[in-house]
C-alpha cells in the first residue's frame, strides 16, 4: 500500500466482498494508473454489484475527459471510516453516456487495513465556528482553528470556551472540493479538551485545544470531507 495511506494501523487483512467495507454512493477513489508515469485520479463511486462490476464517475482534467481506454489497469484506493482499501482492476468499459463513467472489473481481492484512528490530514489556514448546543442558534457562535480533520472528527484550537468534554456542539467550515465551495454544519460530540501554547511559526499563543467526534454526519458531508481529505493529501 502507498506510503501516502499509512496512518497508526492496527491489522492488514484480505476481503472478497466489498459490500463488508461500508462503502457509500459518492465515496472518493483514487486511480492510479499502473502503465508510463502513474498518473492519479481522483473518481466517486456510482455503485457495484458484488462479484460482477463497479461504476465510478469518468476522470476530468480541466472539466474535460481524461482519455481511458478499454483494458487500462488502475490501483484503486479509498477508505471508509478506519478502514483504508486497495486493489487492482482493468477498465471493462468507458463510455460518456448516459453520463461520463468508468465500467471496472470487480476484483478478486482488496487489501484492507483498520487503523487506530481515521486518517487525517492537517489542512491549511482552515477557519471554522462552534456553537453549544442548547443556546438559541446565531446567538453564540465561536471562531475556530480547524487543525486536523478526518471523515470521523476533528482537533479545534480556540481562544474562548466552547464547552467540556462531553458536550454536543455544531461545528461549521467551509470547503472546496473541485471547484465547488460547500458550507458544512456537523452535529459533534466533545471527546476531550486542553490547554497548549502553539508554535510560534502559528502565533506562540495559548488556546485551548479540543477533540471532536462527528455525530453520524450525512452520506453528502461524508463524500465531501473524502473528497478533501483525498485532495489534501495529494497536494502535500
Amino acid at each position: 500500500m502507498t506510503d501516502e495511506l499509512l496512518p497508526t494501523m492496527m491489522r492488514t487483512e484480505r476481503v472478497d466482498d466489498l459490500s463488508s467495507l461500508d462503502l457509500g454512493i459518492g465515496d472518493a477513489l483514487q486511480l492510479q494508473d499502473n502503465a508510463g508515469d502513474r498518473l492519479r485520479h481522483y473518481v466517486k463511486l456510482i455503485g457495484f454489484l458484488n462479484k460482477s462490476g463497479i461504476v465510478v464517475t469518468h476522470p476530468l482534467k480541466g472539466g474535460v475527459m481524461v482519455p481511458i481506454d478499454s483494458g487500462s489497469s488502475f490501483s484503486v484506493r479509498g477508505f471508509s471510516g478506519r478502514k483504508i482499501y486497495e486493489f487492482t482492476s482493468v477498465v471493462l468499459a468507458a463510455s460518456a453516456a448516459p453520463y461520463p463513467h468508468l465500467h471496472l472489473a470487480f476484483p478478486e481481492t482488496v487489501e484492507c487495513i483498520t487503523m487506530r484512528d481515521a486518517m487525517r490530514v492537517k489542512p491549511k489556514s482552515l477557519v471554522g465556528w462552534v456553537e453549544p448546543m442548547g443556546v438559541e442558534p446565531g446567538v453564540v457562535k465561536m471562531p475556530v482553528v480547524i487543525a486536523d480533520l478526518s471523515t470521523l472528527g476533528a482537533r479545534v484550537h480556540a481562544k474562548r470556551q466552547i464547552g467540556n468534554a462531553d458536550d454536543l456542539v455544531t461545528v461549521m467550515f467551509r470547503l472546496t472540493v473541485d471547484g465547488d465551495e460547500q458550507v458544512l454544519s456537523l452535529l459533534a460530540l466533545i471527546r476531550k479538551t486542553y490547554r497548549e501554547r502553539l508554535p510560534e511559526e502559528m502565533g506562540g499563543t495559548e488556546v485551548t485545544t479540543y477533540g471532536l467526534e462527528f455525530m453520524n454526519p450525512a452520506g453528502h458531508v461524508r463524500m465531501t470531507l473524502q473528497g478533501y481529505i483525498y485532495r489534501t493529501m495529494a497536494e502535500g
